[in-house]
């Protein structure tokens, strides 16, 4: 979508908002109007009052859209991982309006195709909680962000951004101007046609315990492009098996604007066409394997190889790739620096049983017991 049609649809979201708020409520989508026309119903009823929280009585249900739906207040909508809602391979989904806060959990988000659109555009704030978000192809990211985004315990797989020129960056998310932060989700398999397979950043892009595999950019940061101002960080994070076309094949930041992407505590491994691109800071025990290395020397930064396994149900809620046996990521971190207490999969970190040196690089500890509190994703 070009910049004056997003500049229109803000305006129009804000004037919308400035018309005023009644009083909140809930519903309940129920048979036998499980389907557009009944989540649609709820949907407005929820947003005109002012906000509240949408829940289903349907069991496991496909709700297709024929168009997108604008959301303008408060509102939560909570599947309960039985929900999948469908753009019929012709519609977008949701657009998130200025100042409206907005939660979707335990949903599949899937098959949204819109030309110059996005499945998910936010000019809000915007939680993604437990949600798969996938099969989604356009001429844009899959999901788009100019406000406030929060993704966890999240999957994006093979969402497509077919565009190779203005609008081709960032197969599952484009961050244009907002911020986003980014806390135990796979990204796997997600493609564009320039730059950032899985992510594009032009300003402020927090990641931590995630996986990036399997990602492609055509150009350039197969996993995570960075650009324009601001610092991002990524830290416990696996970025392995990605591809740039020309460079960049994991992590790339161009430095435009004076960007800073400091990496930490990571796997950076078998990435064509390049591991770490680009001006990069190392914030230390990162450790990489494959043709390339990375530019790193701070404490417990080097190349090693890693053993990961292939992505796949390693408990908690998203795939991962753990280390095996051997492996240079196993107790890479001293325990005073470990720095995070869980893995993306919600175990702890250390290891609270086992004879430990320290934390493991990379999204998984090894050896570690899931924490089922964690594992639904609350604290």
């Amino acid at each position: 979508m070009n910049a004056r049609a997003r500049i229109s649809r803000f305006l129009f979201a804000s004037l919308l908002l400035a018309a005023g708020d009644a009083a909140a409520t809930n519903a309940v989508v129920s048979p036998p109007n499980c389907n557009e026309a009944g989540f649609t119903t709820a949907l407005n009823t929820v947003d005109n009052s002012g906000g509240g929280t949408i829940t289903f009585n349907c069991g496991t249900a496909t709700i297709t859209f024929t168009g997108y739906k604008t959301i303008a207040h408060d509102v939560v909508i909570d599947g309960g991982s039985a929900i999948t809602f469908d753009g019929g391979n012709s519609s977008a989904l949701f657009q998130v309006f200025a100042s409206a806060h907005v939660t979707l959990k335990g949903l599949t988000l899937q098959h949204a195709k819109f030309s110059g659109a996005h499945a998910l555009e936010n000019f809000g704030m915007l939680t993604l909680d437990h949600v798969r978000v996938q099969n989604n192809v356009s001429t844009g990211p899959t999901v788009a962000n100019g406000g406030s985004l929060r993704v966890r315990w999240s999957t994006f797989t093979a969402n497509q951004n077919t565009a190779t020129g203005i609008g081709g960056d960032g197969g599952a998310i484009a961050n244009d101007g907002g911020d986003a932060t980014i806390t135990s989700s796979t990204f796997s398999g997600n493609s564009t046609g320039r730059y950032g397979g899985a992510i594009f950043s032009n300003s402020t892009l927090d990641v931590v315990n995630s996986t990036f595999t399997g990602n492609g950019a055509g150009t350039g940061g197969g996993a995570i492009y960075q650009t324009g101002a601001g610092t991002s960080t990524v830290m416990y994070s696996t970025i392995a098996g990605n591809t740039g076309g020309v460079f960049g094949g994991g992590i790339y930041n161009d430095g435009g604007g004076n960007a800073a992407l400091i990496l930490s505590r990571s796997i950076i491994a078998g990435n064509t066409n390049g591991n770490c691109d680009g001006v990069l800071t190392s914030g230390g025990y990162n450790v990489w394997s494959g043709a390339t290395s990375c530019p790193f020397s701070q404490p417990g930064d080097g190349s090693g190889n890693p053993v990961l396994g292939a992505l796949a149900n390693n408990g908690g809620p998203t795939q991962t790739m753990a280390p095996g046996s051997g492996s240079a990521a196993i107790n890479r971190i001293p325990v005073a620096q470990c720095a995070y207490p869980y893995d993306q999969r919600g175990a702890v970190r250390p290891q609270p049983v086992l004879p430990s040196g320290g934390c493991d690089s990379g999204a998984v500890e090894v050896g570690s017991v899931i924490d089922l509190i964690f594992q639904d994703g609350f604290d």
